[in-house]
């Protein structure tokens, strides 16, 4: 018997995408094991949103070959799907599929192709043909209901890899979910690269919201959690949908990219900092315990001193929850890349920095109002002190004292602390 490792890097569509390759795998009698292991066969999907994924990505390639240099190397992913050229040229690497590809793993493993395979996925209709059964070492499953972004912010690479924005049909949604429930997942994320546009492009059109109804109706026993969605698309029919459904865990996370509308111009971001303060607070005032999260840059090029203190002024005075911050990476082929006024590196830097700062202040505030509250976890895995870990329904992380419980199951958790970043409590 064959042995594979899979090693994902990148977003939940990528993990998503990684889960459906193991499972044709499977199905083809392969063996899966861990990366260290040094498998026969290595398959690397890729990340391409920063020149770090880039160079982590091709770090990874010359591990495997120091693992077992006999090995066979398939590259995926999105950084393939930009540079197979590069990639093709390291060492070791048999084949450099696309993203579009990865539905199509078997036959290239199984035929004397060429060592490139990436097709223009900007020509794609179709979402790829992806399905997964399980997902390795996760309690929660992310569902695939879209693919590609017509988006085209000026910093992100990701609509050149990822293609034109394609939904999954609503019915292959709802039995990928029953499916997944079958399995014993409680708790399942819908994911995605521009899940606010789900439907557009199907026949007749339909809405995320839409989607969310038929799956409230023709699934049970599993709560659902939103991927990340744009705030545009953050309408009153999806916060009304969240709000009367108790299986709609009440999380959203919206990307804000910066608190200046000048710089959201540049970005090409398509509302202002009111329409986004906006949307929170019609999300708190409809949904009193809901978690937001937000995405923010740093050193966006030609971000002032000032404008840079506008957006902490602006996330601070926001009843946001959670931030992910990234410093400005440069990506080529993309507008932002050769803007005027570049952002020296150590400044992004220390710019993400504050507002990491401001970030865990925003996360220690929102713990603490969750003490003595009853919270609904999936268990995931067991820690070293012999406790539960897992994730409520408003995306916390929490430990759970006991020995009861098994992983995947669905509990409900009573909060009498915080330690660290994580939420403790005892099964009710």
């Amino acid at each position: 018997m064959s042995c594979v490792s899979i090693v994902t890097l990148g977003c939940k569509a990528n993990q998503f995408e990684s889960a459906a390759m193991e499972r044709m795998l499977r199905e083809q009698g392969y063996q899966i094991v861990p990366f260290e292991q040094g498998a026969e066969l290595v398959i690397v999907n890729t990340c391409t949103v920063t020149s770090a994924t880039d160079a982590q990505s091709r770090k990874l390639v010359r591990r495997a070959r120091r693992l077992n240099g006999q090995c066979r190397i398939v590259v995926t992913g999105c950084y393939a799907q930009i540079q197979p050229q590069q990639i093709a040229e390291l060492p070791g690497v048999m084949y450099v599929i696309g993203n579009s590809e990865k539905q199509d793993l078997i036959d290239i493993l199984c035929q004397e192709g060429p060592q490139v395979q990436v097709g223009d996925i900007a020509s794609q209709q179709q979402c790829p043909d992806l399905k997964i059964a399980s997902f390795s070492e996760h309690s929660r499953a992310f569902v695939q209901i879209q693919s590609g972004c017509n988006a085209f912010c000026s910093y992100c690479i990701i609509p050149y890899a990822r293609g034109r924005s394609r939904s999954v049909n609503t019915s292959a949604v709802v039995d990928q979910v029953n499916q997944l429930v079958a399995g014993g997942y409680r708790e399942v994320v819908l994911t995605g690269i521009h899940i606010g546009n789900y439907g557009q492009d199907l026949t007749p059109q339909c809405t995320l919201t839409d989607l969310l109804n038929a799956l409230l109706t023709q699934t049970d026993g599993c709560r659902i959690r939103l991927g990340s969605i744009e705030p545009q698309e953050v309408n009153e029919a999806l916060i009304d949908c969240v709000q009367h459904s108790s299986r709609i865990c009440p999380h959203f996370h919206i990307p804000l990219q910066s608190g200046c509308d000048d710089v959201l111009q540049q970005m090409n971001r398509h509302y202002s900092i009111r329409q986004f303060h906006d949307t929170v607070e019609l999300l708190c005032q409809k949904i009193p315990r809901v978690s937001i999260g937000i995405d923010v840059i740093s050193g966006f090029p030609g971000e002032t001193e000032a404008q840079h203190r506008h957006t902490c002024e602006f996330i601070s005075s926001l009843p946001v929850h959670y931030l992910h911050v990234f410093p400005f990476s440069a990506r080529p082929g993309t507008p932002a890349a050769t803007m005027p006024d570049q952002i020296p590196g150590d400044i992004a830097k220390q710019r993400a920095a504050e507002l990491r700062v401001l970030a865990e202040e925003k996360a220690s505030q929102y713990r603490e109002q969750f003490i003595g509250r009853l919270v609904d976890v999936v268990l995931e895995s067991r820690t070293k002190n012999n406790q539960w870990q897992g994730t409520s329904a408003e995306y916390l992380t929490v430990l759970v004292a006991g020995e009861q419980g098994a992983a995947g199951e669905l509990v409900s958790v009573e909060i009498v602390g915080v330690s660290q970043n994580f939420l403790v409590g005892t099964l009710s």
